[in-house]
This record gives C-alpha cells, structure tokens and sequence, in this order.
C-alpha cells in the first residue's frame, strides 16, 4: 500500500539530494542562478553610494559648518629649550646688548634719572608734591615697561651680530642669559618698589592717585616673574575656519 505524500508548502527550498525534474530546461536554471548575484551587486552599490553621500554630507559639515574654537587669550611660549636654540644662544658669546646693566655705574644711573625728571616736574608751575612724585613714579614705570618688556631683539643690530638668536627675547629675559634672582635683576626689581613707597608717602595715600601709582606698580612687576619667562599673551586672537582636505572634483 502505497502513501501519497501531501502537498509542500511553497516557501520550502529544494534539498540537495532531490533529483531535478527532466521537464525542467537548463537555461532556466542557468538564468536563476545568476539573477541572485546581480542583485547583490547592484543592492551592495547602492549600500556604498549612500554611505559615500552620507560620509560627505558629514564631512561637508565639520569643514564648513564649524569653526576653529578658540578663547578671549592665548599663551605661546618664544625661543625654546632645544638644543639648536642652547646651542645658537652658547655660541654667541656676551651679548652687547644686555651687558651693560651689570656695567659699573649703571644701577646708580636710576635714581639719578628719577632725580632730574623730579626736578624738571617741580620746575612745573602749580605743581604739587603729590601730583609732582606721581607724574615721576608713572614716567619711570611707563619707561621700563617700554624698555625692558616690551622691545624686542637688538636695537642695533648693525654693530652687534648675532644671528638673530635674540630677536623674540626681550631685554629682561637677555639679561645675564636668562638667569633668574641675579643682583642686577633685584636691584631692577627693587628700584620700581621703592619709588611706589616714596609716592605713596608723599601723596599721603590718596585713594586716587595711591590706585595710579600701584596699578603701574603691577603692571611692571608683572612680566617680571620667573614663571612668565619668555611668555606672551595674545588678547582677542582671530578665530578661522578648519580648512578641509583637498579632494578632486566628484564625476
């Protein structure tokens, strides 16, 4: 007694070991069995088109859409610690341009200074004792912000070679080749000190003019500190744009 099987369901594959029937054509199967990957390829294609376009959508973005961050100040450091600048810096011998602050008679050359311009302040009509040691206690401050922290380089450097190993230092920091707390950095630090004490005796600690001389007080000890050795500082720096990649032009 023979078992008539039931009918198969139609989403049921084909087992291997099953015979192909003899009423199917080979070029039919031939068809069928290159039509799955072609629509492979072409669905992968697509996959990549779509993640190229995203890709770029995404890069297009960061590049252009977002600018550089940046802050109100920024803090670079000038000459460096290589060995190429030790090296250039060593090999140059005294330099001219700073040596002459451990020169004999240039520390008392300061009070002297500030002794004349008092002089020529008072010669000043309506001129009164705290007005006149304000006036000097500025002049002196403005003066030695200019000449020690804010010029920089050699001055004259058509007598003075030195390779341009000086040209970002300024004089404090070319003094005694950078050293910190030597006699002639303390006697430049005291002398500003010791002015502001003398104006603030002699204007009697006027609210006014005691903010004046202590606001230039700071102001000049300021760049002074060891720990702002051969730093600058940069107000409002511009903000630009990342620039992106170059890329050839898309076909």
């Amino acid at each position: 007694m023979s078992t008539v099987p039931g009918p198969q369901p139609s989403g049921r594959a084909r087992s291997v070991s099953q015979p192909i029937r003899d009423g199917v054509s080979q070029d039919i199967i031939a068809r069928a069995t290159q039509s799955k990957p072609a629509r492979l390829s072409v669905s992968r294609a697509q996959s990549s088109n779509s993640v190229l376009r995203t890709t770029k959508s995404i890069e297009a973005i960061n590049t252009h859409g977002r600018a550089r961050s940046s802050s109100l100040m920024t803090v670079t450091e000038v000459g460096g610690d290589e060995f190429e600048n030790v090296v250039d810096r060593s090999g140059m011998g005294t330099n001219e341009n700073a040596a002459w602050v451990n020169a004999p008679g240039a520390w008392i050359m300061h009070p002297i200074l500030i002794l004349l311009v008092k002089i020529l302040v008072d010669a000043l009509p309506s001129m009164t004792q705290d007005v006149s040691w304000t006036v000097v206690n500025l002049a002196y401050m403005a003066l030695s912000f200019l000449m020690f922290h804010h010029v920089t380089g050699v001055p004259f450097e058509s007598t003075m070679t030195t390779g341009g190993v000086y040209d970002e230092y300024t004089l404090w920091e070319q003094i005694d080749s950078g050293a910190h707390y030597t006699p002639a950095k303390k006697w430049l630090t005291s002398v500003p000190i010791g002015l502001f004490l003398i104006s603030t005796h002699y204007t009697k600690y006027d609210p006014v003019l005691f903010t004046l001389n202590f606001a230039a007080l700071v102001f000049v000890l300021f760049p002074k500190l060891p720990i702002l050795h051969r730093l600058r500082f940069h107000f409002m720096p511009a903000v630009n744009a990342t620039p992106g990649p170059s890329r050839p032009p898309s076909r």
